[in-house]
């Protein structure tokens, strides 16, 4: 199994992983694992525990991404402001569309209260 899981990720690799998430067709890779003798959702849970590689799985494909590292719950403790502002930017750069419009519906269905409540947290990180 592990030089299968070794193929995915080379394919992965080649397509921007892991700096991009990166789907490659479901059906396809349930046929080909099952054609080398193996569950494909093994295969995914083999990866997610020996290689922090996470997915979602649709009906048309299935996405590839890194797992985040679980440290401090601040991605941002300890820092200056300068370096935060440039984290920020940088995470949100490698998001793609359909997360940064996932955030801003998110913040926009927000309560007054919510909204309140995050304003006060990004002062206090001095983001505003």
């Amino acid at each position: 199994m592990e030089n299968f899981i070794n193929m995915i990720i080379k394919n992965l690799e080649g397509n921007g992983f892991p700096d991009k998430k990166v789907s490659l067709p479901t059906e396809k890779m349930y046929e080909v694992a099952d054609s080398k003798g193996f569950s494909f959702n093994a295969v995914l849970d083999e990866m997610k525990a020996n290689h922090q590689i996470e997915t979602e799985i649709g009906p048309e494909k299935t996405v590839f991404f890194k797992s985040l590292p679980e440290q401090a719950s601040n991605p941002f403790e300890g820092m200056d402001q300068m370096s935060m502002m440039k984290q920020a930017q940088e995470m949100m750069s490698k998001m793609d569309p359909e997360e940064l419009k996932k955030m801003q519906d998110m913040i926009m269905n927000m309560s007054p209260e919510e909204k309140e409540e995050l304003m006060k947290k990004g002062k206090g990180m001095g983001l505003i």
